[in-house]
């Protein structure tokens, strides 16, 4: 293994993690996770974030191994998938950096604050529905997920294991995140000030905007590339 290829590794993995983070946003899903478990033990709420990790985890792994190939079932072509997802991306980006709302998928997030959890609910019996999908894992971060698939599978040729291992590292480490987040938000709440939190996710927002314009670049290159062998 090369170091052409190592450092193509390594590069996957923050770039994958950069692009879930923004819209996954486990700071301000953790945030709101205390309102929607307002009578909550604090034991019970790292209960609940390690399922919400775990379940998120897995939802994402299958989303990014076999999403792809489903769609081609219904005859959805690779670049097709990298410009409509890679302009997604750049909407969300641009709409969060002009957005007074930190979070990528806010408006839906909020709905399920409004009363939608009561003390008297089982908190258990709802880690992953509507606490991880789609309150975590949103249409958004399937949407990038399934972008970053199909990106992986039409770019360096004969490293595909390596590109998905440097993304499943790095849905692990996003899933990690959620559990620091979701078990530490009564702490991180009277430590992180409202105007660092809204710096941190306007740049991030930034980063999620160039990366979705770069996978919309590849796509169309891969779209142009198809026309010729045609």
């Amino acid at each position: 293994m090369n170091m052409h290829i190592l450092r193509y590794f390594f590069s996957i993995i923050p770039i994958t993690y950069m692009a879930l983070f923004q819209v996954v946003n486990p700071i301000g899903s953790g945030i709101l996770f205390l309102n929607l478990t307002p009578t909550a033990s604090r034991s019970l709420r790292r209960k609940l974030a390690r399922k919400v990790a775990f379940n998120s985890s897995i939802l994402l792994l299958i989303v990014l191994l076999v999403g792809v190939y489903a769609l081609k079932l219904f005859g959805i072509t690779v670049p097709i998938v990298q410009v409509c997802g890679g302009m997604l991306i750049v909407a969300m980006g641009w709409r969060s950096i002009n957005s007074k709302e930190d979070l990528a998928d806010g408006g839906e997030k909020q709905q399920y604050i409004a009363g939608r959890l009561t003390p008297e609910t089982d908190y258990v019996n709802q880690a992953f529905y509507p606490m991880t999908f789609p309150f975590v894992i949103g249409p958004g971060s399937i949407a990038i997920t399934l972008t970053i698939s199909a990106e992986y599978v039409t770019h360096a040729p004969g490293n595909d294991l390596l590109q998905y291992a440097g993304a499943i590292i790095s849905i692990f480490l996003i899933a990690a995140t959620i559990y620091v987040c979701f078990a530490s938000a009564d702490y991180f709440m009277s430590k992180l000030s409202d105007q660092i939190r809204r710096v941190v996710m306007k740049l991030l927002s930034f980063i999620l905007l160039c990366i979705g314009g770069q996978i919309v670049f590849n796509g169309l290159e891969a779209w142009l590339h198809y026309l010729k062998v045609l």
